[in-house]
C-alpha cells in the first residue's frame, strides 16, 4: 500500500536525484543537472499554496507529486505540477495509487477537482485513473 507523506526542504536532494533519474529514460530522454532539478522542486515547495508529497511503500520513498491549490469562485482545485515514479516502481500501480491517496487526502479539504496537462504519450494513465480531456488547450509560445 502506498501512502502520502507531507515534503519539506529536507527532501529536495532526494527528489532532485530522482527527477533526475526518471527524466534520463524514455519517453523524456532529459540529462537534468542536478542543480537545477534542485531548484525546480525548491521552487515546487516554495509557493503560498504549494504541496508536496513524497510517495511511500512501507519505508522506501518511490516517487514525489508536487502541485498547488487554485483558488477558484466557488471551490479550489488542485494543479499538479509534477509526479513521477522511479524507475524501478513505474509500472507496478504507484502512480495511481498516489493518485487516489491524493483524492482522499484533498476530499478532506472539501477540494473539487484535480488538474495537470501531460504528454500525449502519457495520456492514457491519466484517462485510465478517471480524468478528462477538459475545454482548456494547452498553449506555449517558444522564445
Amino acid at each position: 500500500m502506498l501512502f502520502l507523506r507531507a515534503c519539506d526542504k529536507s527532501d529536495i536532494p532526494n527528489a532532485a536525484q530522482m527527477l533526475c533519474r526518471v527524466y534520463a529514460e524514455p519517453p523524456y530522454k532529459e540529462n537534468w543537472p542536478l542543480d537545477r532539478a534542485e531548484k525546480r522542486i525548491e521552487a515546487y515547495l516554495s509557493g503560498i499554496n504549494s504541496r508536496g508529497y513524497a510517495l511511500i511503500i512501507e519505508t522506501q520513498v518511490v516517487g514525489y507529486l508536487f502541485g498547488r491549490v487554485i483558488i477558484a469562485a466557488k471551490c479550489s482545485n488542485f494543479y499538479v505540477d509534477e509526479i513521477f515514479v522511479h524507475p524501478n516502481y513505474q509500472r507496478k500501480g504507484c502512480g495511481s495509487m498516489a493518485l487516489n491517496a491524493l483524492q482522499d487526502e484533498l476530499k478532506k479539504e472539501c477540494i473539487a477537482k484535480i488538474e495537470l496537462h501531460t504528454l500525449s504519450e502519457d495520456a492514457s494513465f491519466y484517462e485510465k485513473n478517471g480524468f478528462k480531456k477538459s475545454a482548456y488547450v494547452n498553449m506555449e509560445r517558444v522564445l
